[in-house]
């Protein structure tokens, strides 16, 4: 007799079976959020890992997709050298399989699947039930060691800045959009302050409007450059990333449904993000390749600026792309808790998201093997 639950490779006859699933397992809460891959599943997988490795369960008695996740991978820094590390995202399970041996099946082809291999993982902090799970200690399951926090900051961009501080940028920076011709010194400069980050990813800019998938929908000219004279002293790139990946506000529950009409009120009257209508999609940009030299405050501070007034106001930094021209309603920008950098957002009224970050293992703790005096980074953008 045929098992019933069948656990293979994803395929892409299984896109619009994995985005029924997507859609049949929002985030709950006061308001019931889903993170959509529309046009095409696999297209936002290919931005988050360089190998992606997708893994679905089929019930084979009633034809249709119990759960998937990802475990692929993509080159990050880690101790200063360049090594491909896996990922595990996308845990989806169907309502009606979840509380079973779903989760026990799907964890066992992970334990097959990884051997002596370590992942990283992000779980929302106020996603209780999933933190409960990792904690359980339940057989089939790897062990997660917890390893920094991630702070995802939504900054208005049709309100002003928090504070009246200086507005001056930092003298003798220049700020200015990347051309092709920028590619060499952008590689160089990343290949060499990349590396004094834990867990940067490496980025390939000649890859850029290459067709490659990992970096799809990006130009070179969403790239922002700080110079000190002709020396690249800082990148900061920005990503609209809806036509492969969308947040949808689903609805809103008991008493938030007053509450938005009061932000949204508010927000008209004084400034700030508007909450979207229950079916709506958020519209935002994602900050991503935040490199500077040294980490220097003051130099993420000139360029968080000319790229917060590019998009709030209007006006364009040399030429515009097509997206310049929508409406957003923020700037996303995800740091570490610990991120000095974190001091320059302090100037914007923002949202704050918060993460924790695992390692997770079957083959005992690694943390140990990090050197702690790097700066911790997770690209917001490849979560």
């Amino acid at each position: 007799m045929a098992a019933r639950y069948e656990i293979r490779p994803a395929t892409y006859d299984d896109t619009t079976s994995l985005q029924e699933l997507i859609n049949n397992t929002p985030q709950p809460g006061n308001i019931t959020i889903n993170f959509e891959r529309y046009p095409d599943f696999f297209h936002g997988s290919h931005v988050v890992t360089t190998q992606p490795d997708i893994w679905v369960m089929l019930d084979t008695q009633e034809k249709c997709l119990a759960g998937v996740f990802s475990i692929g991978s993509r080159e990050v820094y880690v101790n200063g050298e360049r090594k491909r590390v896996r990922y595990g995202n996308d845990l989806r399970i169907h309502p009606d399989y979840q509380g079973g041996r779903a989760l026990f099946r799907l964890f066992k082809k992970y334990q097959d699947i990884m051997k002596d291999e370590w992942m990283q993982t992000v779980i929302l902090s106020e996603n209780e039930n999933s933190l409960a799970t990792v904690g359980s200690g339940r057989a089939g399951l790897p062990n997660y060691y917890e390893y920094g926090e991630l702070k995802t900051n939504m900054v208005y961009l049709s309100r002003p800045k928090k504070k009246k501080k200086t507005e001056a940028i930092e003298s003798g920076v220049h700020i200015r959009r990347a051309t092709d011709a920028d590619v060499d010194s952008m590689q160089a400069f990343a290949d060499k302050e990349a590396q004094k980050r834990q867990f940067y990813p490496h980025y390939d800019f000649s890859a850029i409007n290459q067709g490659n998938p990992y970096y799809r929908g990006l130009e070179l000219s969403d790239y922002f450059l700080a110079f000190k004279g002709t020396r690249l002293v800082g990148i900061t790139g920005v990503w609209d990333q809806k036509s492969f990946k969308q947040t949808r506000f689903l609805s809103y529950s008991g008493g938030m449904q007053v509450l938005r009409h009061v932000n949204n009120w508010q927000a008209k009257l004084l400034g700030g993000m508007t909450l979207p209508d229950a079916g709506d999609v958020l519209e935002y940009l994602v900050l991503h390749c935040i490199l500077i030299e040294n980490n220097s405050v003051d130099v993420f501070r000139s360029l968080f600026t000319e790229i917060h007034k590019t998009f709030s106001s209007g006006s364009s930094l040399g030429s515009p792309r097509k997206h310049e021209k929508q409406k957003y309603t923020a700037l996303v920008c995800g740091l570490s808790a610990d991120d000095p950098l974190n001091e320059v957002l302090k100037d914007y009224r923002k949202q704050v998201m918060s993460s924790r970050h695992f390692i997770a293992s079957y083959s005992g703790d690694p943390r140990d093997t990090f050197d702690t005096n790097r700066q911790f980074y997770l690209e917001a953008a490849r979560l």
